[in-house]
């Protein structure tokens, strides 16, 4: 790679306080859910909800361009735009690249990509969130973070703009569910492909509830990690885990080609297994960006990829929050 920094020029280790506890399964995927200490709660809204109270308004910047979105936060509460959130109407469905804290009465263009590739009009004004338990799939969202990746390692810095880059590959990951899940939107909206399955998905969810304390998960399809995805307290955790969830869910399903009894003979992994893979992502380095909205953002490289949003509190950095993928893209050697 040209012009690349060395690795071990950069960061290593983050803001990682949290243990796995008892794993649950069902159909090939395993959740382990992430416990940590009980911290101060972060006082922030979500997107779902400052947008469903008038808070927070999302709308394309000027007449439209596909990886950019204009927020406004007119509110009064900070307000947290989570990793892999879809954001429904305005001339395409659109899903955030990375998590971004909106300070009240603030206002910036926010990164995403598009999840509807065959529409170019307006359906509404403004964007709303999409229903229910449709955060976007894992499959889809590690994308972006590989493109972040691969720009911060090359330059020694993340740009926000860098996931742009994975544009071609989010469409044929999304293409790719379709096939496998069924319900093909004529435009390609994986929001329609969420349509086809919402009962299936709903019947998964009851399968893994919230365990007290919980800050976050831990996944794995079979023997192999998905993700990790963890908040900076367990109030806010509670509020997304079933927003979480569906994406990995959805997951779970593709992987299947879309059946739903799961299968029962699909090694699981242990505890040693999580533990590894939470020791891979906390010591995988950290590559300062450039940061949407307030806080920290740094990529991750190395031994894990994704990104971590940090912001201040009482004076020392606290996690908000973290997304974490393994190294290898397997969607790449497919």
């Amino acid at each position: 790679m040209t012009d690349s920094v060395q690795l071990d020029q950069m960061t290593p280790g983050g803001i990682f306080e949290m243990s796995a506890g008892a794993p649950t399964s069902y159909g090939g995927l395993t959740v382990f859910p992430l416990i940590s200490e009980p911290r101060t709660a972060l006082q922030y809204d979500l997107l779902l909800d400052a947008i469903g109270e008038g808070s927070l308004r999302i709308r394309e910047v000027g007449s439209g361009t596909v990886p950019s979105l204009f927020a406004h936060n007119v509110g009064t509460t900070d307000v947290l735009i989570l990793d892999g959130e879809q954001l429904i109407g305005a001339r395409q469905n659109r899903i955030t690249n990375r998590s971004i804290l909106l300070a009240a009465g603030a206002k910036t263009e926010i990164p995403v990509s598009c999840m509807e590739q065959g529409r170019w009009h307006f359906t509404s004004e403004e964007f709303a969130p999409a229903p229910k338990a449709r955060h976007a799939p894992t499959n889809v969202r590690r994308h972006a973070k590989f493109a972040e990746m691969e720009v911060a390692v090359a330059t020694g810095r993340g740009r926000r703009d860098s996931a742009a880059m994975a544009q071609g590959q989010v469409w044929s990951s999304i293409s790719e569910m379709s096939d496998r899940l069924g319900g093909r939107s004529d435009t390609g909206a994986m929001d329609e492909v969420y349509d086809h399955l919402d009962t299936d998905v709903e019947s998964w969810l009851a399968n893994f509830p919230p365990e007290p304390g919980q800050v976050g998960l831990l996944a794995f399809l079979g023997s192999r990690p998905l993700a990790i995805d963890a908040l900076g307290c367990s109030e806010l955790w509670a509020r997304v885990h079933r927003r979480f969830l569906g994406g990995y869910v959805m997951d779970a399903l593709a992987w299947q080609g879309g059946t739903t009894a799961g299968s029962t003979s699909l090694d699981t992994p242990d505890v040693q297994a999580a533990e590894r893979f939470l020791e891979a992502v906390g010591s995988a380095l950290r590559i300062e960006s450039d940061t949407v909205g307030s806080g920290t953002y740094r990529v991750l490289a190395g031994a894990a990829i994704g990104g971590e949003l940090t912001a201040d509190g009482l004076g020392n950095p606290r996690l908000v929050h973290l997304s974490a993928f393994p190294p290898e893209d397997e969607s790449r050697r497919r």
